[in-house]
This record gives C-alpha cells, sequence and structure tokens, in this order.
C-alpha cells in the first residue's frame, strides 16, 4: 500500500505543481490557455519519490536485475514518449506551413490542433500511450507462449518422458517400448545424483561466501553426454569428442556455474555416494527453456559415472495415440518407473497460461482504465478551448462539416501516433523479454500487438471526437457568452 501511495504522488506531484502556478485572478477571469510551469520544488519533491519508489520495488523483486530492466524500460517509455511528443509538435507546425496545403483548411486546423500551447497531444501520448505500451506488451508475451505450447513444442518434445528405471530393468523396458508402431526414436541415458564439494582446492561447505556454503548442500542432477539427448546449448568452452577416453571432464549448466563463478579449466570434485569424482570443466551451457526435458545441471565424459549407475531417465517420441497404450503397459509391467505424458503436461501449461492471460488482461485492463480517465479529464479540460475557437470558426463563416472533419483528422492521427508508438515499443519491450527469459522468438505473434494498438486508441480517441463534435451543437451564441451558461 505504501508503494502504491508513493507511486500516485509521483505522478501526481508535477501537475499538482503546475495547476498552482495559476494566478488565481486568472481563474476568477476564466481565462483560458494560461501559462503554466512546474516549480522546481515539486520538480526536486518528485524526483525523492520516484527514487523511493523505485527502491521499494527492488526490495520486493525476488529478482532484482528483472526490477531494474523494469525500472528501465519504464523511463525508456516515459522518455520516448517525451522526445516523440516535441518531434511531432515541430513536424506538425512546419506541415500546416507549407504551401501545399495552404487550401486544406480542415487538415490545417488538425494540424493546429497538435502543436498549440493548448494541445492535448502530451497528455493523450503519456497516459494512453504508456497504458497501450503495456497492454502491447503483455499481449505479444500471452500469445507467443500460446503459439509455443501450441505448436512448437508439440512438434519436438517426446510424447512419454521416463523415470528410475532399474539397471537391471533396462533391457526388458526397451523391449516394452520399442512395441508401439509409431515409435521414431528412444532415448536412454544414466541419471545419478551427487555434490559439488570442491572448487580447485577449496572446499565449498567451509568457504566464507554463503553461496558456494549452500551450493554445497544443493543436490544435483548427473549424466552422460549421450549424444547430447537432452539437447542443451553450449555457450562456453566445447563438449569433448565423442571418442574421448581421457581424464574426467565434465559440461555445467550455467545457473549452477555463474553462481559459484566457475570458469572454463577449472577442477571440480564431486562427492557421488560417498565418494569424490574430480573432473576438469570442460563447458557450460543453457537449457533451451521450453524444450528442456531433465534440466541436467551436471554432464561427464563416457566411463565417469559408470560405477555410481543405478538407474536411468529416457524419453521416447511417437504418436500420441500410442503413447497412453505404452504407458498403461509400462505400469503394468514395471510399476516402479515413473511416467509422463507430453501431452498431459501441455494441458496443464494451456490451463496455467489461460489463467495468466486472465491476470495481464485484468491488468491491462486498469491500466487503460485509468489512462481513459486521465484522457476524459484531458478532453474536459484542456478541449475547452478548442470547442470555443471551433465555435468562433464557425460564427465567422465556416462550415460546421469541415469543422467536424478538421476534429476527426486530428483525432485520427492522434490514434495513429499512440497506435505505432505502443506496437514499436510494446513489441520491443516483449521481444527483449521472451529472449532473455525464455529465448524465444516473436515469430507469427508479432501481428496481435499491432492490431490490439489500433483497435484500442481509435476507438478511445473516436469517442472523445465524437463527444466534441456533440459540444458543437449548443448554439454559438451561448458559448461565446461563457461555458457554464
Amino acid at each position: 500500500m505504501g508503494l502504491w501511495r508513493r507511486h500516485r504522488a509521483a505522478f501526481a506531484l508535477p501537475a499538482l505543481g503546475r495547476a498552482l502556478t495559476v494566478n488565481p485572478a486568472t481563474l476568477f477571469r476564466g481565462a483560458m490557455g494560461a501559462a503554466t510551469h512546474v516549480p522546481a520544488k515539486a520538480r526536486w519533491v518528485t524526483f525523492f519519490c520516484a527514487l523511493i519508489v523505485a527502491a521499494l520495488l527492488l526490495a520486493v523483486m525476488p529478482d532484482r536485475v528483472f526490477g531494474l530492466a523494469f525500472i528501465l524500460a519504464l523511463l525508456l517509455v516515459m522518455g520516448s514518449l517525451e522526445v516523440l511528443v516535441r518531434t511531432l509538435r515541430t513536424i506538425a507546425r512546419r506541415v500546416a506551413e507549407h504551401p501545399r496545403i495552404a487550401g486544406q483548411f480542415a487538415l490545417r486546423i488538425a494540424l493546429s490542433g497538435l502543436y498549440r500551447p493548448d494541445s492535448a497531444l502530451r497528455p493523450t501520448l503519456l497516459s494512453l500511450g504508456s497504458a497501450l505500451t503495456l497492454l502491447v506488451a503483455s499481449t505479444l508475451v500471452v500469445h507467443t507462449l500460446l503459439l509455443t505450447i501450441e505448436e512448437t513444442v508439440p512438434q519436438r518434445a517426446p510424447a512419454l518422458v521416463f523415470y528410475d528405471i532399474g539397471a537391471t530393468q533396462k533391457a526388458d523396458f526397451e523391449a516394452v517400448v520399442r512395441g508401439a508402431p509409431s515409435l521414431t526414436q528412444l532415448d536412454l541415458a544414466p541419471l545419478v545424483l551427487g555434490r559439488l564439494v570442491e572448487v580447485g582446492n577449496e572446499s565449498l561447505r567451509d568457504s566464507a561466501d554463503l553461496e558456494r556454503q549452500i551450493e554445497a548442500r544443493d543436490e544435483h542432477k548427473m549424466s552422460t553426454l549421450q549424444n547430447n539427448f537432452d539437447q542443451v546449448v553450449v555457450t562456453r568452452g566445447t563438449w569433448w569428442p565423442a571418442d574421448y577416453q581421457g581424464p574426467a571432464r565434465v559440461a555445467m549448466e550455467d545457473r549452477e556455474a555463474d553462481q559459484l563463478g566457475l570458469q572454463i579449466g577449472d577442477t571440480l570434485t564431486f562427492e557421488i555416494l560417498g565418494h569424490s569424482v574430480t573432473a576438469e570443466l570442460a563447458a557450460i551451457y543453457a537449457q533451451k527453456r521450453l524444450q528442456s526435458r531433465l534440466w541436467l545441471e551436471a554432464i561427464f565424459s563416457d566411463g565417469v559415472l559408470d560405477p555410481f549407475i543405478s538407474r536411468y531417465v529416457g524419453m521416447a517420441y511417437m504418436d500420441g495415440s500410442d503413447a497412453a497404450t505404452t504407458q498403461n503397459r509400462i505400469a503394468a509391467v514395471q510399476p516402479n518407473v515413473v511416467t509422463v505424458r507430453t501431452s498431459t503436461i501441455l494441458d496443464e501449461a494451456r490451463a496455467i497460461l489461460t489463467r495468466a492471460a486472465a491476470a495481464l488482461t485484468a491488468v491491462g485492463a486498469i491500466t487503460l482504465l485509468a489512462s481513459l480517465l486521465v484522457l476524459v479529464s484531458v478532453i474536459a479540460a484542456s478541449r475547452v478551448r478548442q470547442i470555443y475557437l471551433a465555435t468562433v470558426l464557425h460564427t465567422l463563416g465556416a462550415r460546421v462539416a469541415a469543422i467536424q472533419r478538421a476534429l476527426y483528422i486530428e483525432h485520427l492521427l492522434l490514434a495513429w501516433v499512440t497506435a505505432v508508438f505502443a506496437a514499436t515499443i510494446g513489441s520491443a519491450l516483449a521481444s527483449l523479454l521472451l529472449q532473455y527469459r525464455l529465448e524465444l522468438d516473436l515469430g507469427h505473434a508479432w501481428w496481435s500487438g499491432g492490431l490490439v494498438a489500433i483497435m484500442v486508441s481509435t476507438t478511445a480517441l473516436s469517442l472523445g471526437a465524437r463527444h466534441l463534435i456533440r459540444q458543437l451543437r449548443v448554439s454559438p451564441a451561448q458559448l461565446l457568452r461563457g461555458f457554464d451558461t
């Protein structure tokens, strides 16, 4: 609650400071378009409130790097919006003064609405643009995950994954699985559990570093390369040759290696079933995220783990129709073997993503609603002068149809600029998030973000234009006499 209050204060203080600079006499006279500015004191208070919000956010986030990335993304969006506002004002002024559109009355009036001092361009882009950017990013992330689960993962994932296959059961187990008519591939690999206890000559249990002490108590899943059956990706170092018969070598998962600060060439000592095994670190690999099956933390060269092998894990590629039958056959003859159907996991993942999509939709809707409320206040306050000017033009002989067309063009330009900005920045943020956290590409989902941005911005600003046009139906004399009658 405290974080939310400081967050509201950080956004409200500049507007409050600007409002306090208005001369009370100006308010009594009802003059419009009075010049305002944000006082230096309000700027400093806003800055300190923003620092407090950022510090609290980093304190409550489980991943501080992710929290810092969120803050940087927010600053990027707000800074980009400010640059866009200034650029559009300059472009609109130059285009409006160009001789080629001298006779385009509606277009010139619409362009002037983007650079006048009382223009709604800045509040519209800051409110609606920031909300749409969040909505586009959320839409793309959820859509990409759903497409991955529906298309990419089923094509590359095995139909069945197996655990706890006893070493003495291996031959009989293979015979049962190979009885499936649609079987195309069967991979089995040993699974050994152990702990990393020494790096070089340093004992992790006795280390002064708390992270290393915790690592010494962490049990790792280990196996052999087996032609890289789990399809991990080497990021540092290289695999040993397929026919390698030299001293023991090992590859470590990047998360484990980075936590300990391991480097290629380090000598690592593992404790397996009460015995010490020493190996040279030859490679560091990364999991393929959604396509990973076993999440092994260490992979050894052939022969190193042979004295400790008592069970196997594996995976089978076959049609979904044979997966359930094979699972039942395994349960009947080897009930200790754990079998998992990928289709079941994907169904659960779809259900979770559906709930996540609903949650993100609610967050996006609330954010968008807040932005629309700001937009309503902008239309109610800053657009009074626009209605007044439009009424003056009508009184001087301008046709109502031309004034209405100018309003529609102006709001169409605002909608187009807002949609393009939200689609571009939102897509970039979603792409970075997917690449950094899940190593996924946007792929065919890129269009959904732009579609959402266009639909929301066009709808919101079209409603604003219709509201202004309805105001023009009041008689010009009444508007010229005053807006409170």
